[in-house]
């Protein structure tokens, strides 16, 4: 038999929540298929099987489990699922603790239904124990669930009710930590928000040249070194608080907020005033792939010191981002829109971006922050800045 247990994902990572299997007991898998989902409190993640064989789960759905505990095992034959699964419990280490029967009558119990209709129910909160299966064995499959919604809609609403959820969405996993996270951003800091703009002429030609010589850049990756430039000039911004302390970072690492399956998560890219722009559009494809894998680690979300977000992709030009417990600021980068200005007495066209610079009151006053935010203007209008400014300072 082959055990499987909970990943140690990460430096800092200590439990998980096991949000869902794929398979029921008693279901045979393939190696590398997805048998079950993890969360930890800052990435979701894929356990797939660690080879051909029968699946018997050991703890439910919901569970939080420590690093390396039992979750379930493997058998590699009929025989061995049946010696698994109850007639003699197997042999585990003296730490884990031992299948009992009231474990396998639990999983005995479990409502058995496919992947497919367990996705349908649950997006459309239907109860798989109201469902009878005429799937093998009883179980559960795609058009019992679609009869039961169908047989829904015509139950006539109860007199009186003038409103019903479309959706029930549990917060748990990294949507329980962004509702904690904001709720504590902004319940322990004291937040201001700078608005200001730049030409964005120069970032726009030097994006176009990298692209014209093949090496495609983003520009949330300009804005990363920019950012960074400018920390090394400010090193008061790269700060946090921690207890009664101000702690000013010797590190630069910066996170970018990016949006995955409707949550936000924030990548950090470490020590970019050392990098290249092309180096830091390489880590940052690299992270954004992972991240749509599932296959981010904590250590890839950690130890950020300060954080941009930009919601340019939108058209939007200003807002109020929120800074990112425990940083001291965040910069908030919008769309790149033409607009008329005056130059040298004549309106011309020029190509605007807005920047939204939250910072903490507490930690930073209005004089360095705004110095700051200039300093991010300048180079933004003149990228060269950031070669001279920002590279080989300690």
């Amino acid at each position: 038999m082959i055990e499987v247990r909970i990943p140690k994902l990460g430096l800092t990572m200590e439990n998980a929540t096991l949000i869902e299997w794929r398979y029921n007991s008693g279901e045979h898998v393939k190696r590398d298929d997805v048998i079950a989902i993890i969360e930890t409190e800052k990435v979701t993640y894929e356990i797939t099987a660690p080879a051909d064989g029968i699946l018997f789960t050991v703890v439910e759905e919901g569970t939080v489990c420590m690093v390396q505990e039992l979750i379930a095992y493997i058998a590699e034959s009929p025989e061995e699922y049946e010696q698994i699964s109850g007639k003699t419990a197997p042999s585990t280490p003296s730490k884990e603790k031992p299948l009992v029967h009231e474990q396998v009558n639990l999983k005995e119990k479990r409502i058995k239904a496919s992947p497919l209709a367990r996705a349908i129910a649950k997006e459309h909160g239907i109860d798989l124990k109201e469902i009878k299966g005429t799937g093998p064995g009883g179980r559960i499959v795609k058009r019992d669930v679609l009869i039961a919604i169908e047989e829904t809609k015509k139950i006539p609403p109860e007199p009186g009710i003038q409103k019903e959820p479309l959706e029930v969405i549990p917060i748990r996993g990294i949507r329980k930590v962004i509702f904690d996270n904001m709720f504590m951003s902004l319940s322990q800091s004291a937040q201001l928000t700078l608005h200001a703009s730049a030409s964005a002429e120069a970032i726009v030609r030097l994006r176009d040249r990298f692209n014209q010589v093949g090496k495609r850049v983003s520009y949330n990756a300009i804005f990363i070194k920019i950012t960074a430039a400018a920390l090394r000039i400010h090193p008061n911004i790269n700060a946090s608080v921690e207890g009664d302390k101000i702690k000013v970072w010797k590190q630069i690492n910066i996170g970018f907020a990016m949006e995955k399956d409707d949550a936000l998560i924030v990548p950090v890219i470490k020590n970019p005033d050392t990098k290249s722009i092309i180096q830091i559009e390489e880590e940052m494809t690299e992270l954004i792939e992972r991240a749509r894998e599932n296959a981010l680690n904590p250590d890839d979300l950690s130890n950020g010191t300060f954080t941009i977000t930009n919601l340019g992709f939108s058209g939007i030009e200003y807002f109020t981002p929120i800074i990112r417990p425990p940083e001291s600021a965040i910069l908030g980068i919008g769309a790149i829109r033409q607009e008329p200005i005056v130059k040298d007495g004549k309106v011309v066209p020029d190509k605007r971006v807005g920047l939204s610079l939250t910072f903490d009151h507490r930690i930073i006053d209005g004089a360095p922050a705004s110095r700051f935010l200039k300093t991010i203007i300048e180079i933004i209008e003149e990228p060269m800045l950031m070669l001279v400014e920002g590279e080989n300072r300690t």
